[in-house]
């Protein structure tokens, strides 16, 4: 704003700082720093005071040309408070679109922040599909004979020796009590110690490996 923009100029040009203006005028130096700043404007008698100071037209502070022939309905002051009130309107202007920018602001900020949220939560689930190894499971078959009688058991486990799936024969099932292991290692030992120490026999009959799905 031109007014603020002379102030602050004329201001420099004698040699004052913003506090040393604002006791001469006695104001507080945030009046002069918004003046500068084309935040407010001085009323129409600081307006004449400064004009005063520093030996200027009024019409040099406002910027603009104060004809001097006045209408006889209007005094030199009328038309010194019609440029502030000008003035004044075009700062309420600048007050609404600067509310305006921050009630924007305020409203995109956590779209931004949400969209920044799932862009991120997105690379790492991409990240992770792309360097993810599926497991590798082992399927092992075993043969077991006691007293005559042949059992079968199946264990499907992982590289961690975890239990994917198990199941055979429910007699091999309920006198090993499979269900309580999850160590694949584990389970074979205890099938095999079974049949073993009652001189029967355990045979590993098949075992492969495959990537799932």
């Amino acid at each position: 704003m031109m007014l603020g923009d002379n102030i602050k100029t004329l201001r420099k040009q004698r040699g004052l700082s913003q506090e040393m203006l604002a006791q001469q005028l006695g104001v507080v130096r945030q009046t002069v720093s918004k003046w500068e700043k084309g935040l407010s404007v001085p009323d129409a008698e600081l307006l004449n005071r400064l004009s005063e100071l520093w030996e200027v037209p009024v019409s040099t502070l406002l910027g603009s040309q104060v004809p001097e022939t006045l209408p006889d309905s209007m005094t030199r002051q009328d038309e010194i408070a019609q440029q502030l009130a000008i003035l004044n309107e075009q700062l309420a202007g600048q007050a609404v679109r600067r509310r305006q920018h921050r009630r924007w602001a305020v409203l995109c900020l956590p779209l931004a922040l949400l969209a920044a949220v799932f862009l991120y939560m997105g690379g790492v689930l991409l990240y992770r599909s792309l360097t993810e190894t599926p497991p590798v499971l082992t399927r092992t078959a075993v043969v077991c004979e006691l007293n005559g009688e042949t059992y079968r058991y199946e264990i499907i486990y992982d590289q961690n020796f975890q239990i994917r799936e198990a199941g055979g024969d429910a007699w091999l099932a309920n006198h090993v009590m499979t269900d309580a292991y999850d160590d694949a290692n584990m389970l074979l030992a205890q099938i095999e110690d079974y049949f073993v120490d009652r001189g029967g026999t355990f045979r590993i009959v098949s075992q492969d490996t495959s990537t799932a799905p």
